[in-house]
């Protein structure tokens, strides 16, 4: 799970600035809202620090608390490289390599490589698309949302969204539906519409999908839903902003702000067992509640303590959003000066981390705290940085969009070259015709719908005496007459049956849906149009014909003994002079009521 995401909204005079936490599911420390996409247990726990030395949220010792775990960028970064190395090794299945993408992708994130991320989350959709897994897919699109949103695609990262929840939907994935709200609601807590965050979560809370936060596994998508909750409710209540609209949904949402905190409340007491993340993620939630219920000096305390924690983390990014809370937290108790120092020491902090959208932002408030505290003309020289900054971010907004774009198009080609070589080997490469694999998929897929009381037919076609035209008028004919046969056939048949041809001379009808006599019928048809076929301007004098066999595919029989059935039947067909059409004896006078065949 990707975490954690906070807002640092402001007090008097301290404009609200949602303050997301690094992208990070191991190290970053928690903020204003918590962002996961990894919701299951065979994954790593969300914000779980990894690297030499550290300790996991399950390996700490006794009374050692998993808080006091760290890992910084150079062990994120190796970390990295061994997911790459395992993502393209190609003795690996695609759920593993979908896995490992996924990971990558975040760890990326993590390290602010965005272009990587951005490459990592579209190969972790590929990956997740030919595993045939529909739950991965639900994920791999989250994923890509996640990168995509963090590019500043705000379009793109909704359509994701959107995906993820029809396909989510579709399978009837609940964890893959709550999975979609929380994250929507933190993509809404990101562009600070506080109260549109807890919409998502609120419908969630109302639906049966919200039962999937209780199974097994899912704890950390259920502690993030209430942390996600308090963040986005405290953030609505302390602005006044839902509107008069909203207005009906505010009773609602402070009676679950109330039981989400007090859950929250309850977990922090177990701290000693959390790790860093988990800690953070909770202290940064409880303070913001604190705020709104006008605990200040508890508010003080929790975000004291929300500092401590980061400062010893490798990552001046969870440091510097750290002191940017407490900084908002000392402007809403009237200590100014704190409020500034604080303030002035994440800007320094972002600054050294690369982090210009950060460095903006706690620039901004920043100049807010100081035109508070009268100090106008530092107020006008931060604002002018912050206006500096803004301009940076522009333009690398512009340049990191034509990137993404370039990449994008580099995976849809990759993509489109994948579905056409997995397309080319289902077809015969002469006729253009489906080939024997794809007409035992197909032949598959109609056996377990026949064990439903749905069965259909099959019939094996064998060019009469083709030989012949081969030695007569040449092997080029012959392939021009197969070709042939195959546009002639296929044009009389529906769009849900099938021709395929098996090898040489021989084809396979697949008819579904129907009864043997209507399977007769059809055949009787096309061994009609095979004779009355006019090959004059390829090869005057030359005349086709067809023998059938067919067979009904009722699910009391397996596919090979459904295929032996239509092959006696075959032979039959000959056997009678060719030309001709033959049905299994057990099914020959057998009619079922089914649809007609159209």
């Amino acid at each position: 799970m990707r975490r954690p995401w906070t807002s640092c909204g402001g007090g008097p005079g301290v404009s609200s600035i949602p303050m997301r936490w690094p992208a990070s599911r191991r190290c970053s420390a928690p903020t204003e809202t918590t962002m996961t996409d990894n919701d299951t247990a065979d994954q790593h726990q969300a914000g779980q620090p990894r690297g030499p030395g550290v300790s996991g949220p399950d390996s700490s010792a006794p009374g050692q608390s998993g808080a006091d775990s760290s890992a910084g960028t150079s062990a994120l970064r190796e970390e990295l490289h061994a997911l790459q190395v395992q993502a393209t090794d190609p003795g690996n299945t695609a759920a593993t390599r979908f896995l490992a993408y996924r990971e990558a992708a975040y760890i990326a994130l993590d390290l602010r490589d965005l272009k990587a991320a951005m490459e990592h989350a579209l190969n972790c959709l590929v990956w997740a698309r030919a595993s045939g897994d529909g739950r991965s897919q639900v994920k791999a699109h989250v994923t890509l949302a996640l990168a995509m949103m963090e590019s500043y695609d705000d379009a793109g990262a909704q359509r994701e969204f959107g995906v993820a929840l029809t396909l989510a939907g579709a399978i009837a994935d609940d964890r893959g539906v709550a999975l979609v709200a929380i994250n929507t609601s933190h993509f809404e807590l990101e562009r600070r519409n506080y109260h549109q965050a807890t919409q998502p979560l609120l419908e969630l809370l109302h639906s049966p999908s919200m039962g999937a936060l209780l199974e097994p596994g899912a704890q950390q998508l259920w502690e993030i839903f209430h942390i996600n909750f308090v963040v986005s409710a405290s953030e609505t209540l302390l602005a006044g902003t839902a509107g008069v609209s909203a207005a009906a949904h505010l009773p609602e949402i402070e009676r679950q702000l109330a039981v989400s905190a007090a859950l929250l409340a309850v977990r922090l007491e177990d701290r000693h067992t959390l790790n860093l993340l988990d800690t953070a993620a909770l202290l940064d939630a409880l303070t913001r509640h604190a705020l709104w219920t006008g605990e200040l000096t508890v508010a003080r305390t929790l975000a004291d303590e929300h500092v401590q924690l980061t400062s010893n983390a490798d990552f001046p990014l969870l440091y510097g959003r750290a002191l940017l809370d407490r900084s908002r937290v000392s402007a809403h108790i009237g200590d100014l000066e704190n409020a500034i120092l604080d303030a002035g020491r994440a800007v320094g902090y972002f600054h050294a981390a690369a982090s210009e959208l950060w460095e903006a932002r706690s620039r901004e408030q920043l100049a807010a705290i100081y035109a508070r505290a009268g100090r106008y003309r530092e107020a006008y020289e931060t604002q002018q940085e912050v206006t500096r900054g803004v301009e940076n971010l522009y333009r690398d907004y512009h340049q990191q969009r034509a990137l993404v774009r370039q990449i994008a198009q580099q995976a849809r080609e990759a993509e489109v070259r994948a579905e056409a070589l997995a397309e080319a080997a289902l077809r015969d490469p002469l006729t253009g015709a489906p080939n024997r694999t794809r007409a035992m998929q197909v032949l598959a897929d109609l056996h377990t719908r026949a064990r439903q009381d749905r069965p259909s037919a099959v019939a094996l076609l064998d060019l009469d005496l083709f030989k012949r035209v081969n030695d007569t008028f040449g092997h080029l004919v012959g392939d021009a007459v197969l070709t042939g046969v195959t546009r002639l056939l296929s044009a009389e048949l529906r769009e849900q049956d099938l021709l395929a041809r098996l090898g040489g001379e021989e084809f396979i009808v697949i008819l579904p849906d129907v009864t043997a006599q209507q399977a007769e019928t059809v055949c009787l048809q096309l061994r009609d149009s095979l004779q009355n076929a006019s090959w004059e301007t390829l090869a005057p004098g030359l005349i086709t014909t067809g023998s059938f066999g067919v067979a009904v595919l009722d699910g009391g029989q397996d596919i090979t003994s459904v295929l032996m059935n239509a092959d006696r039947a075959l032979y039959a067909a000959k056997a009678a002079g060719r030309n001709a059409v033959r049905v299994t004896a057990k099914h020959a006078d057998i009619t079922r009521k089914m649809q007609p065949y159209l």
